[in-house]
């Protein structure tokens, strides 16, 4: 540490020396100091990488109306719901699976809370920081931090419903719930998860990996190409289930059925299907 800010530190008695800043030399409080705030860091930590890796099955899952149809959409669902163990959908596994996800959103929504300003002249220097450093992962903090207030409000409009009516989810019923929405709205939320998973996912990497230059401008790159893919992705099954909204207002029905299960059989059945579940 250079004399002049030995100097300087000398003229107040509140500016720490430069042995305390480097070596925590003097921190007399360091003992007393609850560990609680890290662990809710690491905890607000796995809970976002929880989040940010469901993203990808969810997309998966979600997307499938549009690589395989509504009939692969119908058993995907039929699967989560132990459709496959006895002909009988299970309407509680939904919930179930629906639950785990909720309690996940709703402990890491609090937890990032904690960061979140109280006040406006809070949100004022968090801003003033922002405009000051004008670094890139900065800005995507920001973005962060935006897209976060933005997932508080629609979040949970929007994960109620299937876990309260697990009947809500499948082609046609999740179809409507689409077509009667404002597209820009859901194109809106559409947006803001992806930017906030994706950008969580490179930030958890650069907080808990400490990769090199090279890594992080390769991390950067990459997160800018999948977030570009899953929007792409997730904006032809949102037109998808636009589509199938509109085929299930049309026929006045929220409940679709395949083919191979209606009565009379007006498909036969796909190859995979069980023998044991087929009709006599």
């Amino acid at each position: 540490m250079s004399d002049d800010f030995k100097d300087i530190s000398k003229r107040y008695s509140v500016t720490p020396t430069g042995e305390t800043i480097i070596n925590g030399v003097d921190l007399t409080e360091t003992k007393n100091r609850s560990k609680a705030y890290a662990w809710c860091d690491v905890l607000q930590s796995g809970t976002g990488l929880i989040l940010g890796l469901f993203l990808f099955c969810h997309m998966a899952f979600t997307s499938s109306i549009v690589w395989g149809g509504k009939d692969i959409f119908w058993s995907l669902v039929a699967f989560t719901g132990g459709y496959f163990f006895d002909g009988v959908d299970h309407l509680w596994m939904h919930s179930l699976f629906v639950g785990i996800i909720f309690v996940v959103v709703i402990v890491h929504a609090i937890l990032a809370l904690r960061k979140f300003p109280t006040n406006y002249r809070a949100f004022r220097t968090m801003r003033g920081h922002y405009k000051l450093l004008r670094h890139g992962d900065t800005t995507w903090w920001w973005i962060q931090f935006l897209t976060g207030v933005a997932l508080t409000a629609l979040v949970f409009p929007h994960m109620l419903p299937m876990l309260t009516n697990p009947e809500a989810i499948g082609p046609y019923a999740s179809g409507l719930e689409v077509y009667h929405s404002w597209l820009w709205v859901v194109f809106f939320f559409l947006i803001v998860t992806e930017l906030h998973g994706m950008i969580g996912l490179y930030r958890l990497y650069m907080k808990w990996c400490g990769p090199s230059n090279a890594a992080r401008a390769t991390a950067r790159k990459l997160t800018i190409v999948v977030t570009a893919l899953m929007i792409v992705c997730g904006s032809f099954a949102i037109l998808g289930y636009n589509d199938a909204g509109k085929e299930a207002a049309q026929a006045g029905t929220e409940k679709y059925v395949p083919g191979w299960l209606q009565t009379p059989q007006t498909a036969p059945y796909p190859d995979w299907w069980p023998d044991r579940l087929k009709k006599n």
